[in-house]
């Protein structure tokens, strides 16, 4: 953090004995983030140079780490958070224009509760991902054929591997454990094939973050009240080694929150018995665990996925509105935000009829895909990196919706290989606002499900809003349907339906997806 700001704002660096007096903010959240305590903020606060003010009564995490002044969570505190983000904003904007970045104030890891707390009005409201949440039964037990391929990678490690469970301690841990970390780092780094070099130096730096954070949580997990376990695991002439740590602490009043988990990445298994394994002997006595978000990682939130979430609890960013000079002034203006997947919704304002191609998405087309992403859903919008590594996998198909040379429209589908043969899910549909009503949402669906039958996929898979009557329709129409409820799926009180599709397909063993 520059000394000047320091001085000038006020802003204290985050140390440990910041303690007592921050986390009573953090603990009063109703239904909290996991990002909403103390040993996160203090674990981060070197990675994303984190410093403290408190506001009109409101506790107010300021990040400095890249170059810019912004709000990490919102302002935390009893009554008037509208005149304590002002006069955060205020600080915000004053250190942003000296710096020449004045379109970089913003908050993030906002929390549906603390959304109410602001006047919208005067942000642009962006979804930024959102936590999975669990129930602990169900992770200890990962019972069901839905949890099946866990349970048997879990049962798999307990039964091939000679080893035993420690509480941490640092003192006995602490450098065996560091070491790992290590490993498992220069690991990710070294497997790292992005072929675009912005994106992979991105990738490593958040890693690098992601480390130091970690450090911290070894080095000060007494202090910070996190529980710890560790799992030594012996090799072939029975010498142990510490092959996974974790660290997690409690979280409002239902939930835990598991805080970091790093494990041999070469010992099979291993993930699925620590997540389980500090379920069962830490977190018992809390109805719910929270995972955390998945970083917009697309591999991550497959992970996440797969272990059968009963909630999200979704974040979001405010961004001041972009301002735009007209004949009265300035006026705030924004693009309005439509349900997710309301695909087939028909538009006030038409264009007029065209042809419409459905084609095979090119590198030229992710600036249109994202833009669509962000204008067409409120939340869980993929972001132009994540649309960028998906256009790269062999077990993605992208599809745009051309009119003229504009994209108006784009479908994703995603394959997955299992031992019987293949299954698809719907990942991403959208279609511009201006060309709903005309059928291009069924056009590209049908084209996705066909190529998808074409590389033997035997059933697809989507989620859908419940509310979301003229996508349910449209599914439908096309062969899917409903399999179950997806509770809170979208968010509290907005519930999914999971549909599927058989393509009649005859199972086989196709040929194995590349990563």
């Amino acid at each position: 953090m520059a000394a000047d700001l320091l001085a000038d704002a006020g802003l204290a660096p985050v140390s440990l004995s910041d303690r007592a007096l921050l986390s009573p903010y953090f603990e009063a959240v109703a239904e909290p983030l996991s990002d909403y305590t103390f040993s996160q903020v203090f674990t981060w606060r070197n990675s994303l140079r984190l410093a403290w003010k408190v506001i009109r009564g409101h506790l107010c995490i300021f990040a400095n780490g890249s170059g810019d002044l912004t709000l990490l969570l919102p302002p935390m505190g009893d009554g008037g958070a509208d005149a304590a983000l002002t006069e955060a904003r205020e600080l915000m904007d004053a250190y942003n224009v000296a710096h020449a970045v004045p379109d970089r104030t913003r908050v993030e890891y906002v929390s549906e509760g603390m959304l109410q707390r602001f006047d919208r009005s005067k942000f642009d409201v962006i979804p930024m991902g959102g936590d999975y949440i669990y129930t602990t039964a169900s992770m200890i037990d990962l019972a069901g054929g839905d949890l099946k391929s866990k349970r048997q990678e879990r049962n798999r490690f307990a039964r091939n591997y000679v080893h035993r469970v420690e509480t941490y301690d640092a003192s006995r841990h602490l450098n065996d454990c560091q070491r790992l970390l290590h490993a498992w780092r220069d690991h990710q780094d070294g497997k790292t094939t992005v072929t675009d070099v912005n994106a992979t130096t991105i990738a490593t730096v958040k890693r690098h973050k992601e480390t130091l954070a970690a450090e911290l949580a070894l080095c000060h997990a007494k202090e910070l009240g996190l529980s710890g376990m560790v799992v030594y695991v012996a090799d072939a002439v029975g010498e142990e080694r510490v092959k996974g740590f974790t660290f997690g602490e409690l979280l409002g009043c239902d939930q835990s929150s598991i805080v970091v988990e790093k494990t041999d990445l070469e010992t099979k298994g291993l993930a699925q018995f620590i997540f389980s394994e500090f379920c069962r002997l830490h977190w018992a006595h809390r109805p719910l665990v929270n995972a955390g978000d998945d970083w917009g990682v697309e591999s991550l939130a497959w992970t996440k996925n797969s272990y059968r979430p009963v909630k999200m609890l979704q974040k979001y960013m405010l961004k001041p509105k972009a301002i735009v000079q007209s004949g009265t002034g300035f006026q705030p203006v924004s693009l309005p935000s439509v349900q997710p997947e309301d695909h087939e919704m028909k538009a006030h304002a038409r264009t007029a009829p065209s042809a419409i191609k459905i084609r095979p998405a090119i590198a030229t087309d992710l600036g249109a895909t994202a833009a669509l992403e962000s204008t067409c859903f409120d939340a869980y919008n993929l972001s132009r990196r994540q649309l960028q590594y998906l256009s790269n996998r062999a077990s993605a198909i992208m599809l745009v919706a051309d009119d003229a040379g504009s994209v108006v429209g784009e479908a994703i589908g995603l394959l997955r290989h299992h031992k019987k043969g293949l299954t698809g899910r719907l990942y991403s549909l959208a279609v511009a606002g201006t060309h709903r009503g005309r059928g291009i949402g069924r056009q590209l669906m049908k084209d996705l499900l066909a190529r998808m039958t074409e590389r033997g996929v035997q059933r697809i898979y989507l989620e859908v809003e419940a509310t979301n009557a003229s996508a349910v329709t449209l599914y439908e129409k096309l062969g899917f349907k409903s399999i179950g409820t997806l509770t809170d799926y979208y968010g509290e009180g907005r519930c999914g339906v999971h549909m599927v599709c058989e393509t009649g397909v005859s199972p086989r063993l196709p040929r194995k997806i590349a990563a």
